[in-house]
């Protein structure tokens, strides 16, 4: 794996090629997949299963509805779950994005945190999927899916991090590589193929100290790597140590969060063990019914 890779795979770049999906049985079995309007543009969401709350599936960057293809049909047997593919992405249409001018170059625009977070709450809205919703994001999207929770409070029944990358991410990883290639590594960051200002909504979130009081997993890669080329064993110890601080800091912003060890896992735990992401959504969804069911009998 090259550096370009090993920037990319920190916020969940990956291509999967399916072509042995199962069949689900759910309530949309004959049309799972919508291509839905929000407003000039169309956003492709699959959606199956019944009950609630409805689980929604956020990818990490680079990544589609796919990514979700190990997890998704065995939570559609206990609950209803959903999964998009953001602009760009898969078969959604592209998001408007403006030229900006920087000196004699061109640009353009990256894609606000504000802007992707709209996309998913207005795609909710018109494919009436109603929440409150137990969000799961992997990587980048694990970023996302916060931000949402912040803007959206009222939305988030309970969170699923998956590996989940952190708003000082950036700046802890760098840390231990040269000036040239922290440099590379932003740059990389910066070109993403989504059209992402990663910058933006890390600045964001750093800023909003995002807590909540609803159950909240993470999970976090538990198998050992060997140095990436241009590594040193020392230091790729110390990015490890920082990456698990990261999913600690993430389990203790609320006093329901636990922190679950994928030790068979890299980063992509929904690949390498899927079933403790789907263990950890039946878990969550059974203490947030259990809860519901005591506020309404106190009632």
């Amino acid at each position: 794996m090259t550096f370009t890779q090993s920037g990319s795979l920190l916020l969940g770049q990956a291509r999967t090629l399916v072509t042995d999906r199962p069949q689900e049985k759910n309530s949309d079995s004959q049309n799972p997949d919508r291509l839905v309007d929000i407003g000039g543009r169309r956003l492709h969401i699959k959606c199956i299963g019944t009950g609630a709350p409805i689980v929604v599936l956020e990818a990490g960057l680079g990544g589609d509805l796919d990514t979700w293809y190990k997890v998704m049909p065995q939570v559609g047997k206990f609950t209803r779950v959903c999964a998009y593919d953001r602009p760009n992405e898969g078969d959604s249409d592209p998001a408007p994005r403006s030229l900006q001018r920087i000196g004699s170059r061109t640009y353009l625009e990256l894609r606000t945190g504000e802007q992707l977070t709209d996309d998913l709450h207005q795609l909710l809205i018109a494919s009436g999927e109603k929440g409150p919703y137990v969000l799961v994001g992997n990587s980048f999207g694990g970023l996302l899916i916060i931000l949402y929770a912040a803007q959206y409070p009222a939305e988030l029944a309970g969170m699923v991090l998956v590996d989940s990358s952190h708003e000082d991410m950036v700046a802890r990883i760098t840390a231990f590589m040269t000036a040239a290639k922290a440099q590379r590594f932003r740059d990389i960051l910066a070109q993403n193929e989504d059209g992402i200002d990663i910058e933006q909504i890390s600045e964001k979130l750093r800023a909003n100290h995002w807590r909540t009081t609803a159950p909240l997993y993470v999970l976090a890669q538990g198998r050992a790597t060997k140095p990436l080329p241009g590594w040193s064993p020392e230091n790729w110890a110390k990015r490890q140590q920082a990456w698990r601080e990261m999913q600690i800091d993430h389990a203790q912003r609320s006093p329901n969060g636990k922190l679950i060890i994928a030790e068979k896992s890299g980063h992509m735990i929904q690949f390498d063990q899927p079933e403790l992401v789907v263990d950890a959504i039946k878990q969550m969804l059974t203490v947030i019914r259990i809860n519901r069911e005591q506020t309404r009998q106190k009632e």
